[in-house]
């Protein structure tokens, strides 16, 4: 790596926000800039309205991502998939800069499962057992119907986003490295995803870690580690970014 310290851009599983980074990110201050981005309609942005769409998500990022510096892309479950399309706008921007992506918790893009994403109660019901079956859904939130609906509207929203990645979008990202960490209980992972091999050609590792699929609360310095090591061991071989 370079002297200065990498840019580290984390984007948060769907449903969620920012906040769910706060631990994590702590640990991460000494070694990284950290920039904790949110999607619109929750969170400190939950006056703006929701997006449905991957190219507003990235319209909406760009203008938040620094365009200099060493950088690494950090993705939480959707947020693997926002990372993913996030380096390759990086990439397109500046074609040497020295990138990296970290995808924790989600299939390989190229070979995601799309969400039935219907009108009525039969969504409602899909995305609650969507969540349940996650373990997201605490019981206390299953009593206030109007936070639940809230948050059901947060995370349909989110799934459309997922949905509305293009085949293009998707496209290998050839030179960017990628680093893989997933939980061996995570019940949105019957395989391991060993198929984002296919998104690289340079440096590429998958790791399991004991834990569902919110790995990142349950494995914070496990996962900070393989990071860490990660990132040593790419060193970010191409020529400084400038």
């Amino acid at each position: 790596m370079n002297n200065q310290r990498p840019q580290l851009v984390m984007f948060h599983h769907a449903g969620g926000n920012s906040s769910i980074f706060s631990d994590f990110a702590k640990r991460c201050f000494d070694d990284f800039n950290v920039i904790q981005l949110e999607m619109p309609g929750r969170g400190r942005r939950r006056h703006e309205p929701l997006l449905y769409c991957a190219d507003h998500v990235i319209e909406d990022f760009a203008p938040q991502i620094p365009t200099q510096g060493d950088i690494v892309l950090f993705g939480y479950s959707l947020g693997a998939y926002i990372a993913y399309v996030m380096a390759a706008y990086c990439r397109k921007l500046s074609p040497k800069r020295n990138i990296i992506l970290v995808v924790i918790s989600n299939e390989p893009i190229h070979c995601r499962r799309k969400f039935s994403l219907e009108t009525g109660e039969f969504t409602r019901q899909q995305l609650l057992k969507f969540t349940t079956k996650l373990g997201q859904l605490p019981e206390w939130l299953r009593e206030e119907s109007a936070m639940l609906q809230s948050f059901l509207n947060v995370l349909k929203a989110d799934l459309c986003v997922a949905n509305s990645i293009s085949a293009k979008l998707s496209s290998p990202l050839n030179d960017i490295p990628i680093l893989v960490v997933y939980g061996n209980n995570d019940p949105l992972l019957p395989i391991p995803p060993l198929r984002w091999r296919e998104c690289t050609q340079k440096t590429f590792n998958i790791i399991e870690v004991s834990g569902d699929h919110f790995i990142l609360s349950e494995q914070e310095t496990q996962i900070y580690k393989i990071m860490k090591d990660f990132l040593d061991k790419v060193a970010f071989d191409r020529q400084p970014s400038g």
